[in-house]
């Protein structure tokens, strides 16, 4: 049995018969991938043996429209594999499996898994199959990030996609993961591997001397295994392909119907997280200072305002006039909110909960987890959605932060930092591994939206498969990225762009540090609304810091739009032999008339623009962030802000002299005098500006 299509310059042939697939660029000819595609599962015998069972095709129906393929589990049982060719790629919608005797336990399941040739591994009974010349997993490494790896790069590594264990960071990540995927690949094409719904099994990328396959790990030898004798997975694998990595993930993103999120949710924020992470806990201060130098319009009270993880009430020793905080806060014309850890629990006891309601290891004792994912540091309980009392207090809890506190915006965090499946499990078969996460935002989403339909939820990662939860995703605070937190943000922005496909908000965020905080509002600029975790007191116990202007800039004129797609200009979008780097780029909306450019980020230097045809020939010196104000394109735009970042000059095209030019600084506004206007440009002069100088305003 053969199966084979064509599809956007690419050929893929599945020989079904002997399990042989490959990707082939028509461009030159050259394979981008090769490996098996029928599922593999490990199980585990009554002695506690593993045996590795690849399944066999021993028939079907196929025809251009995919078909059902007949699978033998080598005596365990048979079963079927239903796929479809899905735009560019394949949808695998269903497996199932008939056990012939009492259904064993699986401890993991495989895609691009296959029996040991040649090489012998003595830790486990197969081997992964699939190959190409590198992997790309967004931003698997941190500090500073890396996407793309050549095959041999990462030895045997287990590769978190979703929640669980750390990878090249110290743990399963928050931003740009979850993903749920995974990209293989070269310079001649990429293909996207991952399932089309959230399994209940902790997802892995396994490599072993640079093979892959994508890892499902189960393990019902400890936690029990779903009634009766025929097992189905719905969604188990979707594949996609494109000339880069980039377009391979957002084409297999585009295969899942989402919807748009309502634009009303990207506002712009700030995070007393930095500030409580160093002990500083003083709310009025903060409070006022952020509001008078860059009008946020949500203030957030990040983690350390309750007396313990998921208890939803005061910490009084350090906030003995919380309710004051938040009044201030509302008075001051911002909306109030609350950072909440998702499943971590300090104190159940104190909330009536017991071992019945908690994860718990296979001795019955409750497990503790923590963010490094290490025996050495504290830990924390973990909440057990399959109790009922578990999922009511979850809800009872989420009401009183909407309804007493008034919270306007949750952060949830921490979904990423639950127990591994080696140490516990939910009850509930149908709520483990990556269900989890999605299980208990889920909970919290639901009963806030029942009190309060409009409060926004924030969250993490790229896959749209969790946005049913969320309507604003933040880029987390670049802790991930070290001290190269301006290089981490150009980084993460190229995939932090695959958000702005899916049409959700964007909460661009911010690292730690002042001085490179630059880069990071340039280029906020494109990708949505800014936020911050910034200290408002710097090294030396300043308040004031110059930085700031360029902040109330980006506050005051960013892009509150949700639906867009890069323009990457001369921005790198990664490739094996370089990292992602966004240097120039541009933020394209949908209109009537087609695609508009509604903002850039302009960089000088190393990383200025050679060709800027596009551009229409518009030249810069220093950096510059430009922004329409209103729905059109900046060149026919009716208001343009242009917030330079340097001293430096800016030839904008202008078909025709503006109405007016307007100088920001702070809140005050004036005519500006020394713009000249010649022969389709108009130029601007940042030079010789006075501190505190927000950006200029051209109304045509």
């Amino acid at each position: 049995m053969n199966w084979n299509t064509e599809s956007s310059g690419f050929a893929f042939e599945w020989s079904i018969s002997d399990d042989s697939a490959r990707l082939e660029s028509k461009a030159d000819g050259k394979v981008i991938w090769r490996g098996s595609l029928l599922p593999s599962l490990v199980l585990l015998t009554g002695a506690g043996e593993k045996v590795f069972v690849k399944s066999r095709a021993t028939g079907g129906s196929l025809d251009d429209s995919g078909g059902e393929i007949a699978l033998d589990w080598e005596g365990f049982g048979i079963g079927a594999l239903a796929f479809a060719p899905a735009g560019p790629g394949l949808r695998f919608s269903r497996l199932s499996i008939e056990w012939a005797d009492a259904p064993p336990k699986i401890h993991s399941a495989y895609f691009g898994a296959v029996h040991p040739s040649g090489a012998l591994r003595r830790d486990e009974p197969f081997w992964p199959g699939w190959q190409a010349d590198g992997i790309c997993v967004p931003s698997a490494k941190g500090a500073p990030p890396q996407s793309f790896f050549r095959f041999w790069d990462l030895g045997q590594a287990h590769m978190a996609l979703g929640s669980f264990g750390p990878t090249g960071t110290p743990y399963a990540a928050a931003f740009p993961r979850p993903i749920y995927a995974a990209g293989l690949g070269s310079g001649s094409g990429w293909l996207v591997a991952g399932p089309g719904q959230i399994p209940a099994s902790a997802l892995y990328l396994q490599v072993v001397a640079g093979a892959s396959c994508l890892h499902y790990l189960h393990r019902e030898d400890l936690w029990g295994s779903p009634a009766g004798t025929r097992r189905e997975w719905a969604e188990p694998l979707r594949l996609s392909w494109a000339s880069t990595a980039w377009e391979a993930y957002r084409r297999h993103f585009s295969t899942f119907d989402i919807g748009q999120a309502d634009a009303s949710h990207q506002r712009s924020s700030w995070n007393s997280w930095s500030e409580y992470r160093q002990g500083i806990y003083e709310n009025e201060r903060l409070v006022r200072t952020v509001t008078e130098a860059v009008q946020p319009e949500i203030f957030t009270f990040d983690d350390g305002w309750e007396t313990g993880n998921s208890s939803g009430r005061i910490r009084r020793d350090r906030f003995p006039n919380f309710e004051d905080d938040l009044e201030l806060v509302r008075s001051l014309g911002m909306d109030v909110g609350l950072w909440q850890a998702v499943g971590w629990i300090e104190d159940p006891a104190a909330e009536g909960l017991g071992p019945e309601d908690l994860l718990c290891g296979t001795d019955g004792t409750p497990c503790l987890a923590n963010w490094l994912c290490s025996p050495n540091l504290p830990g924390r309980y973990v909440l057990d959605p399959s109790s009922q009392k578990t999922r009511e207090f979850i809800r009872q809890k989420t009401r009183r932060l909407v309804k007493t506190f008034g919270a306007k915006l949750l952060k949830l965090d921490f979904g990423y930092g639950a127990p591994s499946l080696e140490s516990a499990a939910p009850r509930d078969p149908s709520m483990r591994g990556e269900r989890l996460a999605s299980t208990l935002y889920g909970l919290m989403s639901e009963a806030a939206r029942e009190c309060d339909p409009s409060i926004t939820l924030q969250g993490w990662g790229l896959s749209p498969l969790q946005r049913p939860a969320f309507n604003l995703i933040a880029m987390d605070d670049l802790g991930d990225c070290g001290a190269e937190e301006g290089g981490g943000h150009r980084h993460w922005s190229v995939w932090a762009a695959l958000i702005g496909d899916q049409g959700m908000g964007i909460l661009a965020s911010s690292g730690y540090d002042w001085k490179q905080d630059a880069d990071v509002i340039l280029d906020t600029a494109v990708l949505g609304a800014p936020g911050a975790v910034l200290s408002m007191k710097d090294d030396a116990g300043n308040i004031a810091y110059r930085g700031l202007a360029k902040r109330r800039a980006i506050h005051r004129w960013f892009r509150r739009t949700v639906k867009w797609a890069p323009l990457w200009l001369n921005s790198e979008i990664g490739q094996i032999d370089r990292q992602p780097l966004v240097k120039c780029w541009g933020r394209l909306e949908p209109s009537p008339a087609g695609e508009v450019l509604t903002a850039l980020a302009l960089r000088d230097g190393e990383d200025k623009l050679a060709d800027r045809s596009a551009l229409r020939g518009m030249d810069w010196v220093g950096r510059w962030a430009i922004l329409s104000q209103d729905s059109e394109d900046l060149f026919f735009s009716g208001e343009v802000a242009c917030i330079p970042f340097d001293e430096g000059t800016l030839h904008f095209p202008c078909q025709s002299p503006p109405r007016e030019i307007i100088g920001v600084t702070g809140d005050s506004e004036a005519a500006e005098t020394g713009w000249k206007w010649s022969d389709g440009f108009l130029s601007l002069d940042s030079t010789s500006r006075k501190e505190g100088f927000t950006g200029f305003l051209i109304r045509r």
